[in-house]
């Protein structure tokens, strides 16, 4: 396989692990809050921005979309989370290129 071979096959890993790891925190997060009836702040239109953005443009986007999610449904406390989930998002998403990289080296492709 060429360089940019296994770049294309990085990209394509990471839209998909960014963009399902924003999509999962968000859905999660909106599901746990009406289980404990609590009025979710987001509009269904913005969360499906928020995770159209991160699918668009990758960490850029979905990091800060997760951290304002947080901020403005848990106040103070919702910055650590925020931060939290978007470091956890964006280490899954450096482990899973690595991972694609390796196993393409591994099998000889």
């Amino acid at each position: 396989m060429t360089p940019g071979n296994v770049e294309f096959v990085q990209v394509l890993v990471s839209m998909t692990v960014e963009t399902g790891g924003v999509a999962a925190f968000l859905y999660a997060d909106g599901r746990l809050r009406r289980t404990r009836r609590r009025p979710s702040r987001w509009l269904p239109a913005t969360r499906e921005a928020a995770v159209l953005g991160a699918f668009l443009f990758g960490a850029l986007y979905g990091g800060p979309a997760l951290i304002i999610h947080f901020v403005k449904s848990r106040g103070a406390v919702g910055l650590v989370l925020g931060l939290a989930c978007a470091l956890t998002v964006v280490s899954v998403d450096i482990g899973a290129e690595l991972s694609a990289a390796a196993a393409i080296e591994w099998l000889g492709l």
